[in-house]
């Protein structure tokens, strides 16, 4: 990833600053010094930051700070993501919905931020991943030692379980309530064994979600929903169009059409859409 400045002095001229220093603050909240930038030609400046320090999939910033002349502080951002993980309504898709050339790219950082809000906000409606992913979850045994409840559902499968001193318990005998997110063992035994003899907390290895690919009613929420936050953000010129009734739907922080709200009081795989999360 190569991040570039320039400097200039109080007149505006190119120049040669006393030091400068880029430094990059990652996801996770660390932060990567650079002081030796590469220089191009008078007053430009380059740093190539090595794939290792950008390993982390996220939201990173960025300052550049020059003492002596030119002295100064310039800031900037960019974001590194997995180019295969699968999405609720793809930036291509969602450009094609608003009418935008795929060419035109000054308006992608904007469309990517309401995508993400979008699929955020259905997974609190739904209760668990758009897609299936894996998920681990601190948990407690509840019901006499019987059940283990997860929080993101529909659960999918249950890799392993491990107790508060590290004992594995098997998985291989596991009834699943996947509508509920309960983790039960046939014939309701309960879990304690050599490995939970005294702590009732566990950690859960599992997978949930609503599949391996994205929901018809999901993708065809997502476009008119983005479709309505764009317009709402760029007014038509001439009368507005009416009959688009606005509703509150429980896990978004804004109104939605009427018509992509009844896509989700269907079912997936005879689960509801309507789910909704507890925490």
């Amino acid at each position: 990833m190569r991040v570039s400045t320039t400097v200039r002095d109080l007149s505006g001229a190119l120049a040669t600053p006393g030091t400068l220093t880029l430094t990059i603050r990652k996801p996770d909240a660390t932060s990567q010094d650079y002081s030796s930038p590469a220089l191009d030609s008078t007053g430009n400046y380059h740093q190539d930051v090595p794939v290792a320090d950008l390993a982390q999939l996220g939201h990173y910033q960025y300052k550049w700070v020059a003492t002596g002349t030119g002295a100064g502080v310039s800031v900037g951002s960019f974001d590194v993501y997995d180019p295969f993980e699968v999405r609720v309504l793809s930036l291509q898709d969602a450009k094609e919905m608003l009418n935008i050339p795929a060419s035109k790219t000054a308006d992608d950082a904007e469309i990517d931020g309401w995508i993400a809000a979008i699929e955020a906000g259905l997974e609190k409606r739904t209760g668990g991943p758009v897609i299936s992913r894996a998920v681990t979850e601190r948990s407690e045994l509840l019901q006499g030692g019987t059940v283990i409840p997860v929080r993101q559902r529909p659960l999918v499968s249950v890799t392993s379980i491990t107790d508060s001193g590290g004992g594995a318990l098997g998985v291989s005998d596991l009834d699943l309530d996947v509508n509920a997110g309960l983790i039960r063992r046939k014939l309701g035994i309960p879990f304690y064994g050599p490995f939970f003899p005294w702590s009732p907390q566990v950690t859960v290895v599992y997978v949930a979600g609503w599949g391996t690919s994205v929901a018809p009613a999901f993708a065809s929420f997502a476009r008119i929903v983005i479709k309505n936050l764009w317009d709402t953000q760029r007014p038509s010129v001439g009368m507005p169009m009416g009959g688009e009734q606005m509703v509150t739907v429980p896990g978004f922080g804004f109104a939605v059409p009427n018509r992509a709200a009844e896509l989700l009081d269907g079912s997936q795989d005879g689960i509801p859409f309507v789910l909704e999360a507890y925490i």
